[in-house]
């Protein structure tokens, strides 16, 4: 597990593509978001280190996370935020609406938190495998994450796409076969490296990886991509 964690954004990495335009979606909102920041689902936070402009970070998880709690600051869930209204001028929230069996709800939350004029930056997967089970219900076009945020009353500012359709078929390709040749799953889902075949396949993965992301910036139509990024805003006026 410690070689993944260090080798997270990079191609050597079977989900490294993933990661990375995550990270590239944060860098590029993340300046925007400041004041006192919640983010919901921190997991270990990888992203602290883009979020510089916040004058102070919380971070939730629930105590169920497979991250570990090392990093969290406050054990709550989504759908039950565990903070007075209007409390945070920034909100983060990758990855989890997925995970969240009641995704209008955890977003209705997460405006209540938020103070009006605040910003929240969503990212949701379009195009993912099965993962974190019995707790994986969703995958979202940007119409649909967008007609959720529209109901919870926050307003889209900005969609980023986190890549085209070439680089969602190598990340999907690479995924698939270290999720079913390079690794083994244990009880609990987590994934271990095959000692024989797993460096090879590790291998593979990269080659893949680094293809597609050649093709896609040369040609990227938008028909598909691993996710979308999306930039709110609880509007000035909005009480409740």
């Amino acid at each position: 597990m410690k070689w993944k964690t260090r080798l997270r954004n990079s191609l050597a990495h079977p989900r490294g593509l993933a990661h990375r335009e995550l990270r590239r979606v944060v860098a590029i909102v993340g300046s925007r978001l400041r004041g006192r920041l919640l983010d919901v689902g921190c997991g270990s936070k990888p992203y602290a280190d883009l979020l510089s402009a916040a004058e102070s970070y919380v971070g939730l998880d629930t105590a169920a996370t497979m991250h570990g709690l090392e990093r969290v600051d406050v054990v709550g869930t989504a759908l039950a935020l565990p903070f007075h209204g209007c409390r945070f001028d920034s909100v983060l929230c990758t990855e989890v609406l997925e995970h969240t069996p009641e995704p209008l709800t955890a977003l209705q939350e997460i405006w209540r938190v938020t103070k009006p004029g605040g910003l929240l930056l969503l990212t949701v997967p379009m195009s993912e495998q099965l993962h974190e089970e019995p707790s994986d219900f969703y995958r979202f076009t940007h119409y649909g994450a967008r007609h959720l945020l529209d109901k919870a009353g926050f307003r889209v500012l900005e969609v980023h796409a986190r890549g085209g359709p070439w680089l969602e078929l190598g990340y999907r390709t690479s995924s698939l076969l270290y999720s079913t040749l390079g690794a083994r799953r244990d009880p609990d889902g987590r994934l271990h490296t095959r000692p024989l075949v797993g460096p090879p396949v590790v291998a593979l993965c990269l080659i893949v990886q680094a293809v597609a992301l050649v093709t896609d910036r040369l040609w990227a139509p938008p028909l598909s991509t691993i996710g979308y990024a999306l930039l709110a805003e609880r509007p000035p006026g909005a009480v409740g």
